[in-house]
C-alpha cells in the first residue's frame, strides 16, 4: 500500500549545497540520475491543471522533466547527467513544482510505483 501524506511548504534556503537543498524538498526522492515526486490529486481534471502548471514553469526556466499521469496522480522526474549533478535550476523548479502542488490540494504519494510499470 502506498504512503500519503500532505505536502508542506519547506522553504530551500539558498545558503545550502544543493544535496541539502534537496533534503530540505521532503516528498522529492533522489536516485542516480533523477529525482522524483508523485502527487495525488481530488480529480483528474485537477490532475491536468498540475501538469500544465508544471509544463508552464518548465518552459520557463527550460528543464523539462518527464511526467507520468494515471487518473488522479501525476508523477515528475526531473533528470540529471551522472557528472552534472543537480543544478539550481532543477531545484527551483522542484520547489515551484511542490508549491503548486500544495495549492492544488495534492498529496505526496510516498514510494509511489505504477503497477503497469512495475509488473
Amino acid at each position: 500500500m502506498t504512503n500519503i501524506r500532505q505536502i508542506s511548504r519547506a522553504q530551500s534556503p539558498v545558503s545550502l549545497a544543493p544535496e541539502q537543498r534537496l533534503a530540505a524538498l521532503q516528498e522529492w526522492k533522489r536516485s542516480n540520475e533523477s529525482f522524483t515526486a508523485s502527487y495525488r490529486f481530488d480529480s483528474t481534471g485537477t490532475a491536468l491543471e498540475f501538469i500544465t502548471l508544471v509544463g508552464l514553469l518548465a518552459e520557463k526556466v527550460d528543464v523539462h522533466p518527464h511526467v507520468d499521469w494515471r487518473f488522479d496522480i501525476v508523477t515528475l522526474h526531473l533528470a540529471h547527467g551522472l557528472n552534472t549533478g543537480i543544478t539550481a535550476k532543477d531545484l527551483s523548479l522542484a520547489r515551484r513544482i511542490s508549491v503548486d502542488a500544495h495549492r492544488l490540494n495534492g498529496a505526496v504519494m510516498v514510494d509511489y510505483q505504477d503497477r503497469q510499470t512495475t509488473a
